[in-house]
C-alpha cells in the first residue's frame, strides 16, 4: 500500500488539484496555485489543503 499526499487550492472556493514536476535536483520542489500564487509552505490566506489518498494495488 502507498499513500499520496495530493494539495489542493480552494482560492476559487471549490478545491482546484494543483499539480507540479519533479526535478531531479536537489532543491525541494513544491505544488504552487496557478490562480493566487500560494504554496503548502507561504499560504497567507490558508487555501492549501491536502488530501492523503491510499492507493492498494502495489
Amino acid at each position: 500500500m502507498t499513500v499520496y499526499r495530493k494539495w489542493y487550492c480552494t482560492c476559487t472556493g471549490k478545491p482546484i488539484e494543483l499539480t507540479y514536476e519533479e526535478v531531479l535536483d536537489d532543491e525541494p520542489v513544491e505544488p504552487m496555485c496557478e490562480l493566487c500564487g500560494a504554496t503548502p509552505s507561504s499560504d497567507p490566506k490558508k487555501t492549501i489543503i491536502y488530501r492523503d489518498e491510499e492507493d492498494w494495488d502495489d
